[in-house]
């Protein structure tokens, strides 16, 4: 996003460890669909180990933090947004949005992002999907002056932006994709586009995602047609094919998943409406094992 944005705006990224020490030394670097260098003096980074915050009056705050990091991130970062700026996601989850929105009601730009890339090297990325980005007002209504902003820069950095009046629809129709792919891959180790190869693999995400389908029609929420939301799965894995997704690349490098605010959010609002969720259930306890691994081989 940085990378893609930095040609038509002052882009400032907030980073940290060695890949924030390497986009200052090298700048950042876009490899895949689009190929593109920002050099160190065109972008403006910055350290979160060695600047307690980032510049003031930003018109636009991109997190791009896991789920679980953005509550203790955000008061971080809010110093530097301006009176009348305007705060978006980009992660995966249910309930973000939401408790982003009860912090800074007015303020939140409901974001979805089905755009496929990886973690690459120093500072690269490569841009594995080509995607769109739906953007509204939370949690509907009409499409305010700072959204069609976002929306005309996002297009001139050709990332696809549609704007949207149901936004909270959007997020969950998002949600179900990241609850049918992330969790299949991460556990058999696959690319996006083998769930297209093996059925088996594909109708276990397609029963996942039936079973938060369920889950989201008790509790009053607009739903996809099983048809509808079963093309959206086989659409994203065709545009996203050579992808390896957030939660397999988390289980690779040793690093917490996003878990509970997918499958596992799933299981708690299920029980909440009274709905059965085994096999987001089976999912989430699998997920929790590995992460519970991880976090005693760091210790």
């Amino acid at each position: 996003m940085a990378t893609a944005l930095g040609p038509h705006a002052e882009v400032h990224v907030y980073a940290r460890g060695s890949r924030g020490a390497h986009a200052i030394a090298e700048g950042l670097t876009l490899t895949g669909l689009s190929k593109h260098h920002l050099p160190p003096g065109l972008v403006n980074v910055h350290l979160s180990d060695i600047e307690p915050f980032p510049p003031r009056g930003l018109d636009v705050l991109l997190l791009s933090v896991k789920s679980y990091q953005v509550a203790s991130v955000i008061d971080e970062v809010l110093p530097c947004l301006s009176s009348e700026g305007v705060v978006a996601y980009l992660g995966n989850g249910l309930g973000v949005v939401e408790a982003l929105e009860r912090r800074l009601p007015g303020q939140v730009v409901a974001l979805t992002c089905t755009h496929g890339a990886m973690v690459g090297s120093g500072a690269s990325t490569t841009w594995t999907g080509q995607g769109s980005i739906l953007l509204g007002t939370w949690p509907s209504g009409p499409v305010t002056a700072p959204i069609e902003e976002l929306e005309t820069l996002l297009m001139n950095a050709n990332l696809n932006p549609i704007c949207i009046r149901d936004a909270s629809a959007r997020v969950w129709r998002k949600a179900l994709l990241n609850i049918a792919i992330n969790p299949i891959c991460a556990l058999a180790g696959v690319e996006n586009g083998v769930m297209l190869e093996r059925t088996d693999l594909l109708e276990s995400g397609l029963e996942l995602m039936r079973e938060a389908m369920a889950v989201g029609q008790a509790l009053g929420r607009d739903q996809p047609s099983p048809t509808e939301a079963a093309t959206d799965v086989i659409d994203v894995l065709t545009a996203t094919s050579a992808n390896r997704c957030s939660m397999l690349e988390d289980v690779t490098r040793g690093r917490r998943t996003e878990i509970d605010a997918l499958n596992g959010a799933v299981v708690d609002l299920g029980e909440r409406a009274g709905v059965p969720t085994p096999r987001n259930a089976q999912i989430t306890a699998l997920l929790r094992a590995i992460d519970a691994d991880h976090t005693r081989s760091a210790l």
